[in-house]
């Protein structure tokens, strides 16, 4: 994977985690969700645009995967996307200060050095 084809993939999985750290603030906005307020609660998403925001995220965020899918193997790209996981949980915990207890952070240390392997596992992984 070229250089160029890496940084876009950071950057969809940059618009992935911030999308998904956009719906968690509208999740905490709109308070719980469920049968009794269910239609009141998908009218007040509507309305609430922080939703949107982490909606248009996600969309960049595939557009930038499928750009790279598109010049790269989607057998080293597609476990790539798991550094969102690694990114997610720490900005959990960074910004809606979420536990991290002990055992996710081994978690979070297989994910980086399945990563890692995966990153190391083909030095021409380029190609589709």
């Amino acid at each position: 994977m070229t250089r160029s084809v890496f940084l876009v993939l950071l950057a969809a999985i940059l618009c992935g985690v911030l999308g998904q750290f956009s719906l968690k603030g509208a999740a905490n906005i709109l308070g719980p969700i469920g049968a009794a307020n269910l239609v009141e609660k998908a009218i007040a998403m509507a309305s609430q645009p922080l939703i949107w925001v982490g909606l248009i995220l996600y969309g960049l965020g595939a557009f930038g995967f499928i750009v790279v899918l598109s010049r790269a193997n989607i057998s080293i790209v597609s476990p790539l996307l798991s550094i969102s996981y690694i990114c997610v949980v720490l900005g959990g915990k960074i910004i809606f200060n979420e536990p991290l207890p002990p055992l996710r952070l081994v978690g979070v240390a297989l994910i980086m050095t399945g990563v890692v392997f995966v990153l190391n596992s083909s030095p021409s992984s380029s190609g589709g």
